[in-house]
């Protein structure tokens, strides 16, 4: 299956879950990065040549710092000792100037070690928040499908027709962002393996990261992005601390909630409903259990979700308790596909969120067994069946 965006909706709903959390509209953007290619010597761990120890060796315990008294003290051949110098100072160990033999930092580091240290380049990319210049933490580098090249969001991304905002800074990359992050000595946590040495910036080019940002009553704004289960900590802070965000969201155009939904209600075709605002602030419009039969109205998954308008959200409901276990059923079921719910723990973490959200018990997993076969949701059966 190919890597997709996850969807608005999923953002919406832990939202409206949190305790003394009004949610009021959704801003799906996409966030600038840098991502940065680096290059950097990674050493490796090999055994000494054993003419190359004892060389080394006599530089370094026996003082022996001249090429013709290294000759005379082990009575070796000249072109084997020049050989075997010249391999030394090729890999940086050492060098060799009118005969005279002297230790480099490496070198007298491998000595002490007992192993011969070889430098290896190695490449690879770091991201870079653009409004901050603070790196990213390593479980951002994990998400999928990942960062994008461009603000063009391609459809095959998408498994919704979301339209994302893009945020835009002027901030000019600096190539002291990188020094910065590798004098840091918790670099690990931000991607940066701390066996790297010698460090350096190649490139920087553009990157987006598909991210939610939920404004509340008070204007405060929750960030959602694939990497983190919940809230993004991390572009919460950024907003926190990025006036430009918010004066951004503000400028949003604000609709009355109440005209919003009577119109779309009107123009949906889904029969008679009412919406209304419900005590913790989240609206909510109730239809008949016929809405929920399919094209060219809803599927029985939309039940106890959200409709998006215009940033706003409302929940899909019906008063049938029955219809929304079945919806809870449904809506388990197509979590076993997800990369990750790996385990029946996980889904059943996740079959508990959504049956509190539709106000019905959780089904047990023999109920899921029965409505897949029911259903005949053969491929979704198998997916419950392979959970460890």
């Amino acid at each position: 299956m190919a890597p997709v965006i996850y969807p608005a909706r999923r953002a919406v709903e832990h939202a409206v879950a949190l305790p003394g959390v009004r949610p009021v509209r959704l801003f799906p953007v996409l966030w600038p990065f840098w991502q940065v290619e680096i290059t950097a010597n990674v050493y490796e761990e090999q055994a000494y040549e054993v003419i190359d120890r004892f060389l080394v060796r006599a530089v370094v315990e026996g003082g022996v710092d001249d090429r013709d008294e290294l000759i005379r003290f082990f009575g070796l051949e000249p072109p084997l000792v020049d050989r075997c110098l010249a391999f030394l100072s090729v890999i940086g160990h050492l060098t060799v100037e009118r005969g005279r033999v002297r230790m480099t930092d490496l070198g007298l580091r491998s000595v002490r070690a007992g192993v011969r240290y070889e430098p290896k380049e190695s490449r690879q990319k770091l991201l870079i928040e653009r409004f901050t210049g603070r790196p990213l933490p390593r479980g951002h580098y994990q998400t999928s499908p990942g960062v994008l090249p461009s603000p063009e969001v391609p459809d095959e991304l998408l498994t919704d027709r979301t339209r994302f905002l893009s945020l835009f800074t002027p901030v000019a990359f600096q190539p002291q962002m990188i020094n910065d992050l590798a004098a840091r000595s918790d670099r690990t946590e931000y991607n940066l393996p701390g066996q790297l040495r010698e460090i350096r910036g190649i490139a920087a080019q553009d990157a987006y990261m598909p991210a939610y940002l939920i404004e509340t009553d008070n204007r405060s704004l929750l960030a959602y992005t694939a990497a983190v289960t919940g809230r993004d900590p991390f572009l919460e802070a950024v907003c926190r601390d990025v006036p430009a965000i918010h004066m951004k969201i503000e400028a949003e155009r604000r609709e009355n909630p109440r005209d919003l939904w009577t119109a779309w209600l009107a123009s949906s075709q889904l029969g008679p409903g009412q919406p209304r605002q419900l005590p913790n602030g989240v609206w909510r419009v109730t239809l008949r259990p016929t809405a929920f039969s399919g094209p060219p109205k809803l599927p029985l998954s939309r039940l106890g979700s959200f409709q998006l308008r215009k940033h706003h959200f409302i929940q899909l409901w019906c008063d049938d308790a029955e219809l929304r276990g079945r919806a809870t059923s449904e809506r388990a079921l197509s979590m076993t596909r997800l990369r990750e719910v790996r385990t029946r723990a996980d889904l059943a973490e996740r079959i508990d969120g959504v049956a509190a959200q539709l106000e019905v018990t959780p089904p047990s997993f023999a109920q899921l067994r029965d409505h897949a076969r029911r259903e005949r949701l053969h491929d979704r059966l198998a997916s419950l069946e392979a959970l460890e």
